[in-house]
């Protein structure tokens, strides 16, 4: 059986539908999976142990043409379901080409409505609901298998850590007893916790001097935001850019990774390492799966539509320093 799976973007989102790869796999044996991605993001599913081709389509270049030569070699492959864990017209239009039989949530549990007309099957949940939850409900769904929420709990770590990458990092490194990666930044800037904030946060956990906080940033901007946090205390240190591999690797070196709602943290969670996520304007229940080790905090909000979220609300800034020390403490000393 031949299954191709459609999550084209974004760096979080991908790394959050990764998760069900395992379950499927888990399901049948014989099954064979083909991952299509943009090409921006393939370094993350590269050499994956559990999809067997991967597809990378220059759709962030706007190379069309490109892309649907791509599309119509790889409909030969006669694929017997086309999943759409992305529910976008252009992902929904991707599983079409590939497939007939393709599937998708229905127009009442799609950001963009227009996308279920080119689904074959339809499958409803609520937009509101979890997103691992509707990812993993969706594969059931396509395959008629049961599939339990409480499951999630006991996946396996998503992405292998290349050894070689692992002790590179480890020499480059100057490590501590404990040592913590902290991400500074996001998508969105009201996604963002602020930069006083973090200084303030990070001067509570440098008093302990057997640890050790370790800045990864995206851009130009987050880089600046790194090099002032790291001015406020020696065992604070700016890391160069990571590529996603090392990024994999990083993230299975620490003890606990901090930060936004962004690809990073949704990393941690995917890794089985410690995290804390910091949520503003955004549904921390919908985007994050807590568990024992990987713990959420957030304004207080209560957002009703994670259909339309106001990128103008910055309550993220409302979130005290000391309630994510709280929880640092709580990962890192029990």
């Amino acid at each position: 059986m031949k299954i191709a799976i459609i999550r084209l973007s974004a760096l979080g989102d991908i790394i959050q539908s990764a998760v069900i790869l395992q379950f499927i796999k888990g399901l049948k044996k014989d099954i064979e999976l083909h991952w299509f991605v943009d090409e921006k993001f393939k370094d993350i599913l590269e050499n994956h142990p559990l999809i067997d081709r991967l597809y990378a389509l220059p759709l962030k270049d706007k190379k069309i043409y490109k892309t649907l030569k791509i599309l119509f070699k790889a409909r030969k492959n006669r694929y017997d379901f086309a999943l759409d864990l992305q529910g976008l017209i252009k992902s929904a239009l991707t599983s079409r080409i590939l497939s007939p039989n393709n599937f998708g949530f229905d127009k009442f549990s799609l950001k963009e409505s227009f996308a279920s007309i080119f689904y074959h099957q339809k499958f409803a949940m609520s937009y509101n609901e979890n997103v691992f939850v509707r990812y993993l409900s969706l594969s059931a769904f396509m395959l008629n298998a049961e599939f339990e929420p409480k499951d999630i709990y006991f996946k396996q770590a998503v992405f292998n850590v290349d050894k070689n990458i692992t002790q590179s990092l480890f020499e480059e490194l100057e490590w501590k007893e404990k040592n913590i990666l902290l991400h500074v930044g996001s998508s969105e800037k009201n996604k963002i916790y602020p930069k006083e904030k973090l200084i303030k946060l990070c001067s509570l956990i440098t008093q302990d001097e057997t640890l050790k906080i370790f800045l990864c940033w995206g851009n130009d901007f987050e880089k600046e935001m790194a090099k002032e946090i790291a001015k406020t205390h020696q065992n604070i240190e700016v890391l160069r850019k990571m590529s996603l591999k090392e990024l994999i690797a990083l993230t299975k070196m620490m003890d606990l990774i901090i930060g936004n709602d962004s690809g990073p943290t949704h990393l941690a969670f995917a890794m089985n390492k410690a995290s804390i996520t910091i949520f503003g304007a955004t549904p921390s229940k919908r985007n994050s799966f807590e568990t024992s080790i990987n713990k959420t905090i957030d304004a207080g909000k209560k957002i009703t539509n994670a259909k339309h979220i106001n990128k103008k609300d910055f309550c993220i800034t409302q979130i005290n320093e000391r309630d994510i020390f709280a929880l640092v403490k709580e990962l890192l000393y029990v």
